[in-house]
Formats: structure tokens, sequence, C-alpha cells
């Protein structure tokens, strides 16, 4: 045999067959992530745990990333209507109940369920200008991250329905509670800081939010009032509002420091004023529900059950310095302040430039937040687009003329005055992209 034959070799046409018919296979039976369809890939990753979602598949394209983003913004938006279906369910067994077991048992879950509704409220607020933005061409739309938080609030909501008795135990709460606030806390500290700053080039970016902040309030909150004014001449309307917020044992005092030459950015200032007004909400809130869950399991004592411990006293305070500006702040629950103010039996307010009203001997302590805001449909609170009809916010998002915003917020502070410091602090935002605060 001749070893140097030449070898039979497929004709041209042949392989091109064959090539073909590897091409068609291959479409069939094979498809990455990048080759299925977006409503495909959609349902695929709702499939997934929501770790999985935003810690890995997100981060394979950008067209991985953007049907992950939808995924997990609308995972968000979900659960907070699963939140309030578990709310609603866990209420419905209480009046169902028959023994003072039980009766405790639920109540216990439907204050849990409440504590949880409240941070899910302010992760809300802290986030949903930015994942649902009214004008996405302009400003960026980011993504709710955080997969892990999303899927531990689901198990929680799943736990409520099926069990409720495993979101208490014999020590309080059960840890899984308090893992899932810790998060929530990291998580909007960690956007305020990275994702929120990158994309905030305008005071218009984050436009209400400090009043989405506030709004998070479980007590305290009043309207004073709120119109519509219509705009002919600009073809824009105007969201007017006053509102009224009061948090009861709370300071908040602001003092004149020396400035850092390097603390000159607004988007920080910004920031730093959010992260206050969010820490202190969230303690009142803390405070209330902790009041709350103890006066109803009193209410709920039976014969066969032990009567409930009375909270510790407990205060949270925090401060910080920017701009040339030192903040401190905080709030005490009903048991520090009694403990506090129970053996001044005289208060003297002879030198006192403002007189504190005294309620039972005590000073009265409560901050008084007043808000004045007019602005844009489409900058306006959460609270408030919910009220506007979306047929209308559509058109005053595709107006072309610039978005009208101003937003103040005057805070008086009693206890600063009875300990003879600045009682008064006013900050504003408005559309020419500063910041004003004066004492």
């Amino acid at each position: 045999m001749n070893t140097n034959k030449r070898r039979k070799t497929p004709s041209t046409c042949e392989e091109r067959k064959k090539s073909e018919k590897r091409t068609t296979d291959k479409s069939i039976y094979c498809h990455t992530l990048d080759t299925l369809p977006p409503e495909v890939l959609e349902v695929v990753l709702r499939l997934l745990p929501l770790h999985d979602v935003a810690t890995a598949v997100r981060l394979v394209s950008r067209r991985c990333l953007n049907v992950a983003t939808i995924v997990l913004n609308a995972s968000f938006l979900t659960a907070g209507t699963r939140l309030e279906n578990a709310m609603k369910h866990v209420d419905t067994m209480i009046t169902k109940v028959k023994t003072g077991t039980d009766l405790l048992t639920l109540s216990r879950a439907f204050n849990i369920l409440e504590m949880v509704m409240a941070q899910y409220k302010m992760l809300r607020a802290v986030t949903w200008r930015y994942t649902h933005p009214s004008k996405p061409e302009k400003f960026l739309r980011l993504c709710f991250y955080a997969g892990s938080l999303l899927d531990n609030l689901y198990d929680l909501l799943r736990r409520a329905i099926d069990c409720p008795a495993s979101l208490f135990g014999s020590q309080g709460p059960d840890p899984s509670i308090a893992c899932f606030v810790s998060d929530c806390k990291r998580f909007m500290n960690y956007f305020e800081k990275v994702s929120e700053r990158r994309v905030n080039r305008s005071v218009l970016v984050s436009g209400c939010k400090a009043v989405d902040v506030l709004d998070c309030l479980v007590e305290g909150r009043q309207v004073l009032s709120f119109k519509i004014l219509s705009n002919e001449g600009r073809k824009n309307d105007i969201i007017s509002m006053k509102l009224k917020y009061v948090m009861k044992r709370t300071w908040f005092t602001c003092l004149e420091v020396p400035s850092m030459p390097d603390e000159n950015s607004w988007r920080d200032e910004q920031r730093f004023m959010y992260l206050r007004l969010r820490r202190l909400v969230g303690s009142v809130n803390e405070h209330h529900f902790e009041n709350l869950q103890y006066e109803r399991e009193l209410l709920s004592q039976g014969s066969t059950i032990p009567p409930p411990r009375a909270p510790p006293a407990s205060m949270y305070s925090g401060y910080g310095e920017y701009g040339g500006q030192f903040f401190y702040y905080g709030n005490m629950n009903k048991y520090a302040y009694e403990n506090k103010f129970k053996s001044l039996s005289v208060i003297d307010h002879e030198d006192a430039e403002v007189e504190i009203e005294e309620i039972h001997g005590t000073p009265f302590f409560d901050l008084v937040i007043n808000v004045e805001l007019k602005c844009s449909p489409e900058l306006a609170p959460f609270s408030v687009r919910t009220l506007l009809r979306s047929d209308e916010l559509e058109i005053h998002t595709k107006t072309l003329n610039r978005p009208e915003f101003y937003l103040k917020l005057d805070i008086t502070c009693p206890a600063s005055m009875a300990n003879r410091l600045p009682g008064n602090f006013t900050w504003k935002l408005n559309s020419s992209r500063r910041i004003h605060h004066s004492l």
C-alpha cells in the first residue's frame, strides 16, 4: 500500500451540510444565558434563589444584568404586597383564636411583622427613586441587588403564614429577625454611600427622599395642607404640601465647628442628612414597637400566662461632623425618660430663653419637624405618587420643562433649648442644586 497516497476527503458540499446540521443541533439542544430570549430568561431566574441572581447571574453579561435587575426590582415590590397579605392573615387568625396562649403567640407574630414592615418601608424610601425612576432615559435605573435580604424576607413571610410561633422564642424574637434588621441597615448604608452617590448628580435625582424617610414614622405624621397647583404657563402642575412630624423624647442639635478643607461635597452633605433622619426615625419606631408589644401582652395576659416584663430603659444617640457642622441626635424610650426625670421634683426654668412645656412635672421633649414642599409631580414623595393617576404622572414625566423643586425642613428641639443649646435648625433644597442650612 502506498503510504503517500492521498486519502479521500469529502466534498465541499458534504462538509457544508454536516456543518449546518451541527449548527442546527446546537440551536435546538444547547442554550446559554445570553442566547435565551429575555422573557424565557426572566422566567428561569425567578426559579432561582435571589441571592444567586444578584451575586452570580447578574454579573455574567450586560444582558443578564438587565434581566436580573428586572427580576430583583420586581421581587422587592412584590415583597411589600406579600408582607401586607401576611399581616392580614395573622390579624384574621387573632380574631379566631380561643386560648390565651394562641392569642399571645399570634400577637407576638403580628408585632414582628409590623417591625418588618417598618424596615421594608424604609428600604423602599431609600431605593425606590433609583430602582423605579420616573424618567429612566435621564436617571439611570439601579438594581436592588440585596438578593439574600429578599430571600430571608420571603422565608420570614412563609414562616409567618405556616408557623407564626417560629418567629418568637423563649428569649424574644427569633434571631433571624435581628439579622434581617441588621442586613437592612447595612444594605441601606452601602446603597447610599456607593450606588446612590454615583448617580446623584443633582438634588433632583433624590427628590423628596427626606419626606419619604420621615413618612416611615409609625406615629407622629400630620398633613397640614395638600394642593395640586395648576401652572398653565409652563404646562406643569405643582405639588404643594405642608407636613408636621413629631418624635417623642427625641433631640437634634447642630453646632458650628471649624470646617475641614476637604469637606465640601454637597452629595455627602445631603447623604449624611438622610442618614441622620433615617437613624432617628428607625430608633423612634423601634421604641414604639417595643412598648406596643408590652401593652398588647398586658391585655392578652391570662391566669395561666406569667405577666410580661416591662422593656428595659433604652436610649439611642448618634453624632457626626461634616462641612463645619457638628450634629448630635438621639431618642430614648418611655422608661429611660421616666428614670431620667422622675427624681427632678422641681425644674428651674427661670433663666431659660424658651419656656418648656411640662406634663406631670417632667419636661416635654418632643422633636418637631415642619416640612414645606413644592415640586413637580415626578419628584413628589412616594405617598403622593400613589395618589396620582398613572396617566397624569405619565404626562408630567414626558414634559420637556425643567422640574421644579423646593423643600424646607424646620427642626425645633425643646431638649436642646432646655440645655441652652441651639434649638432650631433649617435645611433647604431647591432645583438650583444648592443646599442651604441655618441655625
